[in-house]
């Protein structure tokens, strides 16, 4: 009786494996045979350190967007040590910041030196232009990470280097 009773539980573990095998085999047929995915969409993120600059760079984007039209940018701002920070992490590619000469340069980074003019800044609310009271160039950084695997950065900082 015992023989009997250890038989079928034996017999019953086989039948279970047989039919959780056949159950991942279905899945990963299904799976084979699934539509190729679409490859994601490109994106670029830019960090600021004073939201002006992107008016102050606002052709640059445009151009930019005009030679990668599947890009999505994404705009960010914040102090330029949370802008290294979050290049370090990889959660953001570029960055603008303000160059301070007395900052040492940081090996991580790959970074080219410019000069921005100031010029006039569009009010949006309502419609006016701010004029700056005097005019002044003023240098800028833009770093990005020295392993960088996203193509668009490169593709963005060479037309950063003809523009400017």
């Amino acid at each position: 009786m015992k023989e009997l009773i250890l038989f079928c539980a034996v017999a019953a573990v086989f039948v279970l494996c047989g039919f959780i095998l056949k159950k991942m085999g279905a899945f990963f047929e299904s799976d084979k045979n699934a539509p190729p995915k679409k490859p994601e969409k490109p994106v670029l993120s830019i960090a600021f350190e004073h939201t002006e600059e992107v008016s102050f760079l606002n052709e640059l984007l445009e151009h930019f967007s005009q030679q990668s039209p599947s890009c999505e940018l994404n705009l960010f701002y914040g102090s330029p040590g949370e802008i290294r920070r979050q290049i370090k992490n990889g959660k953001i590619d570029l960055g603008f910041i303000r160059k301070d000469p007395a900052l040492e340069p940081d090996e991580s980074f790959h970074s080219f030196h410019f000069v921005l003019d100031e010029n006039v800044v569009a009010c949006e609310p309502v419609g006016l232009p701010v004029i700056p009271l005097c005019h002044k160039n003023f240098f800028m950084n833009a770093i990005w990470k020295k392993n960088s695997t996203n193509p668009q950065v490169s593709l963005f900082i060479n037309q950063l280097k003809s523009e400017y």
